[in-house]
């Protein structure tokens, strides 16, 4: 008897991998290519055109996308690719069922790395968490009661775009004073072109930031304590609103390591109420580079 496989497709604005799975999660093959130009056609060709590879003289039972981008479940659809062209109102799921002739299933990135972080990584044996991706922005995925929560809009996890400090630093979304414009990769980029005008020896990137602080520069060190005081400001919000027991940092936490993590946790002890912090746990994605895939994969699953 021929045992049912899962097809995972990670869409994002750079790359595309599309990853065969067996049904209870053992990653069989991976083949990713760099996202082309044209917007989704040519890039959901080549999807299909490696899937098609996959399926020789396999049974595929479903495939699951985690996109890149803001999501249309009701349509199937992905709403847009951030700083990519030509992938406005992309109808993912009717194009790959059309063309593999199995259920596709599709999810916004956050909520998809949320399920496998949950699952596979640094979630386990939580059933209220946040996933947070802490990278060029910040979103959330959240996990309450044991199940994906997405809002009555599917739009649930915004954390980036609370607002924390009033008419502060404009974001990228239109408002001023988000978190993301504080605590994110472009957010920390913008205090480091600020900086640069008076002093042209800081870095750059949220990337060289951090090797410099690993290197022992007390200013990079004390810049990063700033990011993490704002990004507690944002968990705590999260953590009072929703009692989770767990929040899971991405990219940049990752990195960081103790430089984000130590003055993060001491500046949300001094914020939470005793019985909030206690039992709080914050830890670093496990996942690391098998997050995409795995996430694809656990979209596949979701049963809702």
């Amino acid at each position: 008897m021929t045992q049912a496989h899962i097809l995972g497709v990670d869409l994002g604005s750079t790359k595309i991998s599309v990853s065969l799975w067996t049904s209870f999660g053992k990653k069989l093959k991976e083949q990713r290519f760099l996202t082309l130009e044209g917007g989704w056609q040519p890039n959901l060709s080549e999807i299909i055109q490696i899937s098609k590879t996959y399926s020789q003289g396999q049974e595929i039972q479903c495939v699951g996308v985690s996109a890149g981008g803001p999501v249309d479940l009701t349509h199937g659809r992905l709403i847009d690719v951030p700083n990519s062209k030509g992938w406005q109102n992309a109808p993912i799921v009717k194009v790959l069922e059309e063309a593999l002739t199995v259920p596709v299933k599709i999810e916004n990135d956050a909520n998809a790395c949320t399920l496998a972080e949950w699952q596979f990584g640094a979630g386990k044996e939580s059933n209220h968490l946040a996933f947070l991706t802490f990278s060029t922005g910040i979103g959330a995925g959240l996990i309450l009661d044991g199940d994906l929560y997405r809002g009555a809009r599917n739009l649930a996890g915004e954390i980036g775009h609370q607002i924390i400090v009033p008419d502060g630093a404009p974001c990228g979304c239109g408002k001023r004073g988000c978190l993301e414009a504080y605590a994110s990769g472009q957010g920390i980029e913008r205090q480091l072109n600020e900086l640069r005008e008076q002093d042209p020896t800081w870095p750059q990137t949220a990337k060289q930031l951090v090797e410099e602080a690993q290197s022992g520069s007390q200013r990079a060190v004390d810049l990063l304590k700033d990011v993490a005081h704002y990004l507690a400001q944002g968990i705590a919000n999260l953590v009072f609103m929703l009692d989770i027991d767990r929040v899971i940092l991405g990219t940049i936490a990752v990195g960081a390591g103790d430089l984000i993590f130590d003055p993060l946790k001491d500046r949300l002890q001094a914020l939470l109420w005793p019985e909030l912090y206690e039992g709080l746990s914050v830890v670093p994605a496990e996942l690391g580079p098998e997050l995409g895939d795995t996430s694809a994969f656990c979209v596949a699953r979701i049963d809702n």
